[in-house]
């Protein structure tokens, strides 16, 4: 047992946040957390891990104390890791001019977004939304991109993007300020699943895979 020593408070009255200093700290812990609380919801968050139950439990903040303390973080490696593969058509309007930014060719930034391995680190902003981040070390300094600074009103369902060190997939049409590198087909999210709506959660990992048949722009 290794155990793991982070601040864990009251967040309302039926769940307790943790904070993390590193992604591998959060995963770790998320993993943990989810083989010994079955019953309990674990949320992961970008720099936070929240634990909620159904119902209030005045003993919550204890326990997960208490689990934190005995954390395994060799245990945590052998949760199986699903994976999702996502064939992209690198047409995005935003592909050159984001290669551009990376001092690289409309290829090799294609190259290194498809070899680099993500994770989803959270869901939000929209039903089926994934923030991605990237797994072990960065092909490129994803990091350094910011947002753009003109949002476009409409993002077409399917774009494929990256923005401040992560990549994400839209699952539907909506406002966003990412840059566009292409578009999937794959469905990230259907409201009439009700078993698994949605494609993605976190801890998947996530492949891109270049459409062979697609056009880069």
């Amino acid at each position: 047992m290794n155990g793991i020593t982070q601040p864990a408070a009251w967040f309302g009255d039926r769940a307790v946040l943790v904070q993390v200093d590193s992604t591998a700290e959060r995963e770790s812990i998320a993993s943990w957390l989810t083989l010994r609380m079955p019953d309990a919801l674990i949320r992961r968050g970008m720099a936070s891990v929240l634990v909620e139950t159904p119902i209030p439990d005045p003993h919550l903040l204890a326990t997960v104390e208490q689990q934190l303390s005995s954390v395994d973080k060799a245990a945590t490696e052998f949760v199986a890791h699903e994976e999702v593969f996502l064939v992209v058509d690198y047409n995005g309007a935003d592909l050159v001019d984001t290669a551009a930014f990376f001092d690289v060719t409309a290829t090799d930034l294609i190259a290194a977004h498809t070899s680099q391995t993500w994770r989803v680190a959270m869901m939000g902003f929209a039903p089926g939304f994934g923030y991605l981040e990237p797994i072990d070390d960065a092909l490129l300094p994803w990091v350094t991109l910011p947002r753009r600074e003109n949002p476009r009103a409409q993002v077409p369902k399917g774009s494929v993007a990256l923005a401040a060190g992560m990549s994400a997939v839209y699952p539907s049409s909506s406002p966003g300020g990412w840059h566009l590198l292409g578009t999937t087909t794959t469905r990230l999210f259907d409201p009439h699943d009700d078993a698994n709506p949605t494609l993605l959660r976190p801890g998947l990992r996530v492949h891109f895979i270049a459409d062979p048949d697609g056009k880069p722009a």
